[in-house]
């Protein structure tokens, strides 16, 4: 194709030449000839660049966020600020390669989110390598820009997340599965670790560290989804089932601990932890979950089911005091062969007027709301929400509490990229469930305190 282009752009572009005297005519030739050899030139890069298969997109989120708190007996933040600021790329990395990256630069930190390279080069199916999140929980692998409510529910305070991992998923028409092989999140390397858990001792004043002599912990995710139903993209009811275990991060000496403290739904306007289980010398997290969810039409419905069993080392013989380990008491040594048990679960529905929810199969969760004319699209979204962190047995009871949340929502998508939302959620919290005396007016806990949030948010996706 470019040995005819050539000599006929010379044709075109020196047809006015033959006007002129022969010496004229052969030096606009000689110079036409220059510039035809510069366009193939840029021709051949630009067409070498095509045929990498190379394409890259920017991609972002900000999300602006309002909450106040009413009712209850703690102080509670009322105020706005900015819950996300993200910015990430989208990429064809070649042929049959693809690679995202994010990176969130809100309260005040930066960190790294999604950054990880994949294989494609397989009918229906994806190699990971990377950053990424572990095939666990269904509300948890949704983005934050298309999830039904605000935050996420409880289910999220356990799940895996985002992992330095290498995952495997395949798909069909109606089934997905997916399994990763992961160690620690990158915010939870040994190198955040050493800042993050130096201290002041509050007697003497001085400095205390420790430094990271385990190795990190590790574990791996697998999840399967089927529709037994699909009249229709927008007709099908889905089943899903998955699994995971995973080992303590590493900490404090002898230490080996899970913390399951969560806040109430809502986001860190107000920082205030209600449930606060947390487990030492643990060998294991074992963890399975269900999920029911569906469509049909414009009306959808979400729901899970986790359970989380806490597997112990043994009989503990040292223990970390804040300085070194030190040989524990009889008392600690039982306890800390006591294995525990806590649970989950959430259902939420939304219905959307002038727009539609879509699902992608290849990951097997709910996208965000598409309006469907120029009018934008009105949802209406309904949430209950409990977790269980209360396993009161006779030796070593956990008493992390048991919350329940009900949200009322409304959402209004401009268009595919901008979304405005309103939450309302009502709090009832058991004895075991109560904030850090901190938060009180009084200086002493309140146990069963009970309240209510209204969240507002404004969130921009590109």
């Amino acid at each position: 194709m470019k040995s005819f282009l050539t000599p006929l752009a010379l044709l075109l572009l020196a047809a006015p030449a033959f006007a002129q005297t022969q010496p004229d005519t052969d030096k606009r030739i000689a110079d036409l000839e220059k510039k035809v050899a510069l366009l193939s030139k840029s021709e051949s890069k630009d067409e070498d660049l095509k045929g990498s298969g190379f394409n890259a997109k920017m991609t972002g989120r900000i999300f602006l966020d309002g909450t106040y708190f009413s009712g209850g007996n703690y102080k509670l933040t009322n105020g706005a600020f900015l819950r996300v600021a993200r910015l990430g790329w989208k990429a064809t990395l070649g042929n049959n390669w693809y690679g995202e990256g994010e990176v969130d630069f809100s309260l005040n930190d930066i960190g790294i989110k999604d950054m990880w390279i994949g294989y494609t080069g397989f009918d229906n199916s994806i190699i990971q390598l990377g950053h990424f999140k572990a095939p666990f929980g269904m509300d948890t692998m949704m983005s934050d820009s298309n999830i039904f409510c605000m935050e996420r529910s409880f289910t999220d305070v356990w799940t895996p997340s985002r992992h330095i991992g290498v995952g495997y998923a395949k798909w069909g028409e109606r089934w997905q599965g997916k399994v990763s092989f992961f160690g620690q999140a990158i915010d939870d390397t040994s190198d955040a670790q050493d800042v993050a858990d130096t201290n002041i001792d509050a007697v003497s004043g001085l400095t205390k560290a420790y430094k990271i002599v385990d190795n990190q912990g590790y574990g791996a995710a697998a999840r399967f989804t089927y529709l037994p139903v699909k009249m229709s993209e927008t007709k099908f009811i889905h089943l899903g089932v998955a699994a995971a275990q995973r080992t303590p991060n590493a900490g404090a000496p002898g230490d080996y601990s899970f913390d399951f403290s969560a806040r109430p739904g809502s986001n860190k306007q107000s920082k205030a932890k209600f449930l606060n289980a947390l487990v030492n010398n643990v060998d294991k997290l074992q963890q399975t979950g269900l999920e029911f969810a569906g469509q049909w039409g414009q009306f959808s419905w979400q729901s899970e089911y986790q359970q989380s069993q806490v597997k112990r080392r043994g009989t503990q013989l040292l223990a970390w005091n804040g300085t070194a380990l030190a040989a524990t008491t009889q008392a600690v040594k039982d306890a800390s062969t006591i294995d525990h048990k806590f649970s989950s679960y959430y259902g939420q529905v939304s219905y959307v007027f002038g727009g539609q929810r879509r699902y992608d199969s290849s990951d097997a969760f709910f996208k965000g709301v598409v309006p469907n004319s120029k009018n934008g699209a009105w949802e209406l979204v309904a949430r209950y929400n409990v977790m269980n962190q209360d396993d009161l047995t006779p030796i070593d009871p956990v008493k992390g509490g048991i919350e329940k949340n009900t949200t009322l929502g409304v959402n209004y998508s401009v268009n595919k990229y901008l979304r405005f939302m309103l939450n309302y959620t009502t709090v009832k919290n058991n004895v075991n469930a109560f904030a850090s005396k901190k938060y009180s007016p009084t200086g002493v806990v309140v146990p069963s305190d009970n309240f209510a949030y209204t969240n507002f948010r404004m969130a921009l996706t590109f």
